[in-house]
């Protein structure tokens, strides 16, 4: 009985040990369970943050890409018309070069000669006399074209032109009417005469 009563009795402190154990597992779990939960709510903040920041960033970044294509996109439109702009002056200046060439005897005085845009059906004499600037003599009019690139063989033709006298109102094809035609009607590849008149001081 006396023995029965010993084991009875380390039976129960090893049980009240476990019980202790347990208990002080549970604490220990518990603290570090809140600690992991204090540690994940303060990682979710963080991480809010950041993705507030992030789309705050994506946002200026796509504002930025955004005004950079405006800004491509109007540059190109500025060259488009520039490269236009640089062809009919160079139209222009071969239209000077066509007067000069079909007036030997002109040209001479304190005056320059002008040149203006022909109008379709009607004589160069007629259209020089409406100058208000004192040129309204005609000595010409001239028809020409020129080809876009760079010649690659002696033999290619890179323009043509015509001579006309004053008197004449030849041809009233709008695409040789440079008024008429369409903005970049000029960097159309084809034959289309471009007419001019010959105006000087009489």
């Amino acid at each position: 009985a006396v023995v029965s009563t010993q084991s009875t009795g380390i039976f129960n402190k090893k049980m009240k040990l476990i019980v202790l154990f347990a208990c002080v597992s549970l604490a220990l779990a518990g603290s570090k369970l809140k600690k992991l939960k204090n540690e994940m709510a303060d990682l979710e903040d963080k991480f809010a943050t950041v993705m507030n920041d992030t789309s705050s960033s994506l946002e200026e970044l796509q504002a930025d890409v955004d005004g950079l294509i405006t800004a491509f996109n109007e540059y190109k439109e500025a060259q488009a018309k520039k490269d236009i702009d640089n062809q009919w002056q160079a139209l222009h200046m071969a239209a000077a070069a066509a007067c000069r060439g079909s007036t030997p005897q002109g040209g001479k005085g304190p005056w320059s000669n002008s040149v203006v845009p022909k109008e379709n059906g009607v004589k160069c004499d007629d259209q020089c006399s409406r100058n208000d600037d004192g040129r309204t003599l005609c000595k010409a009019e001239v028809s020409l074209t020129g080809y876009p690139g760079k010649a690659t063989s002696y033999t290619e033709r890179v323009g043509h032109f015509y001579n006309y006298e004053c008197d004449g109102g030849w041809n009233a094809d709008i695409t040789h009417n440079e008024v008429a035609a369409e903005e970049d009607a000029i960097q159309v590849i084809g034959t289309a005469y471009y007419r001019f008149c010959c105006c000087a001081k009489p």
